[in-house]
């Protein structure tokens, strides 16, 4: 990698000896990043004014000014730097109040790999937002949500070396209304489940935190939009084709035998892949809805029309917003080609489930509100998923048929 792709990271602590151990974990990398250290956020912040950095982690408690007040000062002065927590703050009052400011929250201790890859994953992003049409798109954005902070607590105690179903569950229960949709859900005919679910302990237990997770994310995204703003956009209809198409991908990536953590990365990158579409409605209403009219009228793909419009479509937004978030590469990867997967994708891999998933809920759901669903043969063959795609049909086809018997 040459100097001028070099990554910067700024590390600050106000202990030297985090800041001795960052340096002694992370040495391997030096060759690929330049990394500087500061031992507050004031200095931290005269090294932000002289040179230019791709992502900052910080510790939250600091003297005279912690790592929340530093966070907000960079999100105002550097928006387009990538914000991350690393800190062994166990009080979530005191802890998640970075919510607004921070990216991503990492908890101490933390092992040398988990933060390489978070890093890595934001130097990434700082690769996609280079792309002048997707740098010029976030600069004329009013809203960008920010991650929902039960996903932020969640995110922390599953990292934790003491967690547990049960402190999953009880922190989902802290929040009664997360609770009330995360049991309405899990006890609907779409997961057919043997038995009926009565607390967010069980469902963990049962679902797994991944599963769970992707739940109190998506359902949170969702209502952080105000549908009264976005009166020509039907929320609740892309919510309901989200969680039927993260079903379809759990469905056919089951029936495929994927290891578990696919099969989860296949559900998550299924309830997320159309968040872009949430983020285009709210700041561009008229010009959207225009979009979504022609759509229909012409019968040209939408994801065209986004490109043609706003210079990217909601695919690659969204991809983008899910990585800043520190989402794993392969749901980001399967978000971004929701609609055209890379020559480089993996038969039967994360990124065409998810594909084949968005494709047959269209097929099995066809909505007045949508425009006409296609099957491209070319991206099948190219996928090497010609033959399975029946069968994946045929599977989703019954699982429908069976929800709608017991009144999904």
């Amino acid at each position: 990698m040459s100097s001028a792709e070099r990554c910067a990271v700024l590390f600050v602590d106000d202990e030297p000896r985090v800041l001795q151990g960052l340096q002694r974990m992370l040495r391997g990398e030096r060759q690929n990043w330049t990394m500087s250290f500061a031992a507050n956020g004031r200095e931290a912040l005269g090294l932000l004014s002289r040179e230019t950095f791709d992502a900052v982690v910080s510790d939250l408690r600091m003297p005279d000014m912690d790592g929340a007040e530093l966070l907000n000062i960079i999100m105002e002065r550097y928006p387009n730097t990538v914000r991350i927590i690393l800190s062994g703050e166990t009080d979530p009052d005191v802890g998640f109040k970075t919510v607004r400011c921070a990216h991503q929250f990492l908890a101490k201790p933390c092992d040398a790999e988990t933060l390489k890859d978070t890093l890595a994953r934001a130097f990434a992003l700082r690769r996609l937002i280079a792309d002048r049409r997707l740098k010029s798109l976030l600069s004329r954005l009013e809203t960008l949500p920010s991650p929902p902070a039960l996903y932020t607590q969640l995110m922390a105690e599953i990292q934790s070396p003491n967690s547990s179903f049960r402190k999953v569950g009880e922190l989902i229960a802290r929040d009664v209304g997360m609770t009330a949709k995360i049991l309405q859900l899990v006890n609907s005919a779409f997961f057919g489940l043997a038995r009926r679910i009565g607390s967010p302990q069980d469902a963990v237990s049962l679902l797994g935190c991944d599963t769970v997770k992707a739940l109190v994310l998506s359902a949170k995204i969702f209502s952080q939009f105000d549908p009264r703003g976005m009166s020509r956009f039907a929320i609740e209809t892309l919510w309901q084709h989200s969680l039927a198409a993260s079903l379809c991908a759990r469905i056919i990536s089951a029936s495929e035998k994927l290891p578990r953590k696919a099969q989860d990365e296949a559900f998550t990158a299924g309830i997320l892949h159309d968040v872009g579409k949430l983020v285009l409605a709210q700041n561009f209403a008229d010009s959207y809805a225009g979009v979504l009219a022609q759509a229909r009228t012409t019968g040209r793909p939408l994801c065209d029309l986004e490109t043609e419009c706003f210079g990217v479509s909601h695919a690659e937004l969204g991809a983008y917003l899910m990585g800043l978030w520190g989402l794993s590469a392969d749901v980001v990867d399967s978000i971004a080609h929701h609609h055209r997967p890379p020559r480089a994708a993996a038969a039967a891999g994360v990124t065409a489930v998810v594909y084949a998933a968005n494709v047959l809920e269209h097929l099995l759901s066809v909505r007045a509100a949508d425009a006409p669903a296609a099957v491209d043969p070319t991206e099948l063959k190219q996928l090497n998923i010609s033959e399975r795609f029946p069968v994946w049909e045929e599977c989703c086809r019954r699982q429908r048929l069976e929800d709608d018997a017991r009144g999904a």
